[in-house]
């Protein structure tokens, strides 16, 4: 039986803890369960977080320059539910208190190995999702400001998208490079970033600039031979995109069909370019 990691990274959409998602499944626990029905040996180290700095494409060169373990990565999680629950735009959220649990006594067995040691070591699914929040914080505004149609007008200019996407794709580049130069095998999987609410004029509002992001995605990633872009906002026909029916009523995350979704069609790119 083939030995697997399977790693994911860094974003809250990888956090399954919308209050209909009761057995908080995740795009990476349908991942997990697919290539586990291949009869792979898979370990699963869920790395996705809900709040900065864990979330994002600076926390990976942390991790990577400190040599962070699997132990002190999950306790890292833990602190950022705890930024949320004190935030005060997650006062209309309403993060559960079971949301914590998602990160107890996960990977005891290796919690006190570094990823890096894991990475270089091992054959790697790397997914990677997406450098929203590095978006969000390139444009120097956050989801709570965006409720202003003022505020998500200015943010929105031509330049100043054209400007901050590229800041953003140059940091998902560097994590790209340094995770293939930790492991030149490793197979990265990014996925492709879909509107994530369903209030209507943010929607309309987050179409195009978010339509360029996604495309600014798969040309990176189409610059590697072991990169891949999973779809989930429509720009080809080969996956099924996210609609606001795939988001929570009150929130700015995917539902638990919007996990699934996003399980499907990063089961559908691998299968598409991989073996697995």
């Amino acid at each position: 039986m083939s030995k697997i990691y399977l790693i994911g990274g860094f974003d809250s959409f990888g956090v399954p803890y919308t209050r209909d998602n009761k057995k908080h499944i995740s795009f990476l626990d349908i991942l997990d369960k697919y290539l586990k029905s291949k009869k792979y040996d898979v370990t699963k180290i869920d790395m996705f977080s809900m709040s900065t700095p864990y979330n994002d494409a600076d926390y990976l060169n942390t991790i990577l320059d400190e040599k962070l373990t699997i132990g002190c990565i999950h306790t890292n999680q833990e602190k950022s539910i705890g930024i949320c629950r004190k935030s005060g735009f997650f006062q209309f959220i309403k993060l559960p208190s079971k949301t914590t649990k998602l990160y107890r006594e996960l990977n005891e067995d290796i919690k006190d190995t570094p990823l890096t040691e894991i990475i270089k070591n091992n054959k790697v699914i790397f997914v990677y999702s997406c450098g929203a929040n590095d978006f969000l914080k390139s444009m120097n505004t956050n989801l709570a400001e965006l409720l202003s149609p003022r505020k998500l007008k200015e943010v929105l200019s031509d330049d100043n998208i054209t400007r901050e996407i590229a800041k953003v794709i140059e940091k998902i580049k560097n994590n790209i490079d340094r995770l293939i130069a930790l492991n030149p095998s490793i197979k990265i999987y990014i996925m492709g970033v879909a509107v994530p609410t369903r209030v209507r004029y943010i929607r309309r509002a987050l179409q195009d600039a978010l339509k360029t992001y996604n495309i600014k995605l798969q040309e990176l990633c189409n610059q590697y031979d072991n990169v891949h872009f999973v779809d989930n906002y429509g720009i080809s026909n080969e996956s099924t995109p996210l609609e606001k029916r795939h988001m929570a009523h009150v929130d700015w995350h995917p539902n638990r069909f919007g996990q699934i979704e996003m399980g499907n069609n990063l089961i559908k790119k691998i299968r598409k370019v991989s073996k697995y």
